[in-house]
């Protein structure tokens, strides 16, 4: 009886191949062929499943964002079940933080493609944007800390969680050409945070 194949299993073997390619040469160094070769299977089959590049690229990054939220959702769901804002908001912000060799390389494939769309001057309609819903996420849990006074009615809940994403962003950064350690990055998060987080229940 010939082996049944897991077609979706298969589309995530190329992903991780176009990942380890993209995050040692970025994503010009991508093709069908080139990927193929790092995968240790036929073009023709890389074919099958991705008649294009693009739509190769297009599946590679929303693999992106499943494997981003499986990560971060441990941590971030152990923090949901403490009810303390500060405690979730910190792990929305760590949790992206690139600690270890799969996160950095996950953390350079994000980067490969952002580099594009600062060289194209704008981002891939068809590729769902991470910051936005950390921000959301942020704001609300913000709005819900000023509810009990722990944040400062007076700030702006949604510019103070675009300033905390965008800081995450650049702390992804930093570590990721050694200019932080992940250490210090959670430092400086803790250090954000506790001069948000000035209320007294």
């Amino acid at each position: 009886m010939p082996k049944r194949v897991d077609h979706q299993e298969r589309r995530r073997e190329i992903a991780e191949a176009l990942f380890r390619i993209a995050a040692a040469q970025g994503l010009q160094a991508v093709t069908l062929r080139a990927v193929a070769a790092e995968a240790g299977i036929s073009m023709n089959l890389v074919q099958y499943y991705f008649p294009t590049k693009e739509e190769m690229l297009r599946f590679a990054w929303q693999r992106v964002v499943e494997l981003t939220a499986e990560i971060a959702g441990k941590s971030i769901g152990e923090a949901m079940a403490t009810g303390d804002e500060r405690t979730i908001v910190r792990a929305y912000l760590t949790a992206v933080l690139p600690d270890g060799e799969r996160r950095r390389m996950l953390a350079a494939v994000q980067i490969a493609y952002f580099a594009v769309d600062v060289t194209r001057g704008s981002q891939d309609p068809d590729q769902e944007p991470l910051l936005p819903h950390l921000v959301h996420a942020i704001a609300g849990l913000l709005q819900a800390a000023q509810e009990k006074g722990d944040v400062p009615a007076r700030l702006d809940a949604g510019l103070e969680a675009d300033a905390l994403a965008t800081m995450s962003a650049g702390l992804v950064t930093g570590i990721m050409v050694d200019a932080y350690t992940a250490e210090r990055a959670a430092e400086i998060v803790d250090y954000r945070l506790d001069g948000l987080f000035t209320g007294v229940r």
